[in-house]
């Protein structure tokens, strides 16, 4: 995704920018280099603002708020995939499939020792009958008693087919996300098979571990904001515009890829700021970022001319008097 400028927000395409910028420069007269760092600088944090995540009711794209809500997110998500076994409520009708894959199976050992590790969380999500059958002391007549309860009763899991337990996530993860252009939609369901985690400790770190890289698109516009000049007033002053405090997006700087480029004679100042990474997974174009920055940058060219024009009105009468 790059963003172009030669010297509820209403989305605006680049001729309505460039158009903005030149009305901008006839009325403040300013230096357009100058005015084009200050815009390029200012879209950066823009583009940082209106790229997901973001909390609920959009933009905020640099608060805390939207680290949490993309970390909640990735969790949320991660979960769709893998349940760990030793989950208090998750992990209940897990241990009903491996029984009713046992019995199909006529796997004894496997279940023997699942008839050795019955609990009462582990039992309650079942129905009375099966219960009754696990609670039996004697593990080889419990087996016959699933087996025949089996072969007469349909049993409905709560779960979708699991490809067994794993202790290498990502790529499982990697594929899964894959198959939906990484990200699943909001509201979108996960029909894909479930993994077995060994505890929940181990998959909250493997979630912690991912959601170390939420912000890292946003990174790549921070990339680009490093490498472009600040503006210089009439005075001699540096400016800092497009300044921000986002910690949690500048953590992944090194791993992200922006970059700016400018072209400056005295007939034509273009400049070019770029995020290589800024639609993966088309997450610009479904949350429309770059339309909605130009017309941010519009709504503020367009306020700070008016509001030049009101100053001079306002010093023009007050000379008269």
């Amino acid at each position: 995704m790059a963003i172009k400028s030669n010297a509820a927000i209403d989305p605006k395409s680049y001729a309505d920018f460039k158009a903005a910028m030149d009305e901008f420069a006839n009325q403040v007269q300013g230096d357009v280099e100058m005015i084009s760092r200050e815009q390029m600088r200012l879209m950066c944090r823009d583009a940082m603002t209106f790229t997901p995540p973001m909390p609920k009711g959009g933009g905020r794209g640099l608060l805390d708020a939207a680290r949490r809500a993309g970390a909640n997110k990735l969790g949320n998500d991660v979960r769709r995939i893998f349940i760990a076994q030793d989950d208090p409520v998750r992990g209940r009708p897990v241990f009903l499939r491996k029984i009713v894959s046992a019995v199909r199976t006529q796997n004894s050992q496997a279940f023997y020792e699942l008839h050795q590790d019955v609990t009462e969380s582990k039992i309650r999500a079942l129905s009375p009958v099966m219960r009754k059958i696990m609670e039996d002391t004697n593990w080889r007549r419990a087996q016959e008693k699933a087996k025949n309860y089996l072969n007469k009763t349909v049993v409905r899991e709560n779960l979708r087919a699991s490809k067994n337990f794993t202790k290498d996530l990502r790529p499982i993860h990697n594929q899964a996300k894959g198959a939906v252009n990484g990200r699943w939609p909001k509201g979108q369901r996960y029909n894909g098979p479930q993994y077995l985690v060994d505890t929940t400790s181990a998959l909250n770190a493997y979630i912690q571990e991912r959601q170390m890289k939420v912000g890292r698109v946003k990174a790549g516009w921070a990339v680009a904001l490093r490498q472009i000049p600040k503006s210089v007033n009439r005075k001699g002053k540096e400016m800092n515009s497009g300044a921000y405090n986002a910690p949690w997006v500048d953590a992944n700087i090194r791993s992200a890829q922006g970059a700016f480029s400018q072209s400056v004679t005295k007939a034509r100042v273009s400049m070019t700021v770029q995020n290589f990474i800024g639609n993966i997974n088309n997450v610009a174009s479904e949350a429309n970022t770059e339309n909605i920055v130009y017309g941010n940058r519009v709504r503020q060219l367009n306020a700070t001319v008016q509001a030049r024009i009101r100053d001079a009105i306002e010093r023009a009468n007050r000379r008269k008097k």
